[in-house]
């Protein structure tokens, strides 16, 4: 149920790209170093978006994300042991977005460069998360969380152009409430490049 459940909105996240490509001239791809907020956790993401419906203010962004040696850390109401277990997991998801952009008017050429932006997304878990018991417990699973799980995503980024097509990005993430994982914040650094031909830049 939860396989045909999580094919049924990949389907969506993509006819919304193709849709939404289609009324554009350029495409923009990027790729992210992440570092959650936790020691030994690292992750990337890759994603590619434009303009929607070609208001340079408003983008979309459909993104693969991966974040390895993330940590359960909301296990206070099981007990100390769960807690002390250090159970750490890889956590994958298809993220759908919006985003608002600001970009200042300025002569200052480094200001005129630089892009602030502000996105809401949904994040898709695409699989299951759960710590299975030793054959001689009679226990069932435990799950931090499911295959289809929808989670909000908040984030925030500069960006600075460096070429009409190329641009570095910084920024902060955050999943509030990510399953049971609790909260699960990353900084990241990016590089963007948009393809095709620009209309209005």
């Amino acid at each position: 149920m939860a396989t045909k459940r999580t094919h049924f909105i990949i389907q969506i996240l993509c006819l919304i790209a193709l849709f939404s490509a289609t009324q554009s001239h350029a495409v923009e791809t990027s790729i992210q170093i992440q570092k959650p907020n936790q020691d030994k956790s690292y992750g990337y993401t890759i994603a590619i978006g434009d303009e929607f419906f070609n208001q340079k203010s408003i983008n979309w962004q459909v993104s693969y994300n991966r974040l390895d040696n993330i940590m359960v850390s909301d296990l206070d109401e099981t007990s100390q042991t769960w807690n002390d277990a250090n159970l750490d997991f890889t956590l994958q998801t298809i993220e759908l977005g919006l985003a608002y952009r600001i970009f200042p008017r300025s002569y200052n050429k480094f200001i005129s460069s630089l892009m602030f932006e502000v996105q809401l997304a949904a994040a898709v878990n695409l699989s299951d998360h759960k710590f299975t018991f030793r054959p001689t417990i009679e226990r069932e699973d435990v799950y931090f969380a499911n295959q289809g799980d929808i989670n909000p995503v908040i984030s925030i980024a500069m960006q600075k152009s460096f070429t009409k097509n190329s641009a570095m990005q910084v920024g902060f993430k955050l999943y509030p409430s990510y399953s049971d994982f609790g909260s699960i914040s990353t900084l990241y650094i990016g590089f963007n490049y948009r393809f095709g031909r620009q209309v209005g830049y």
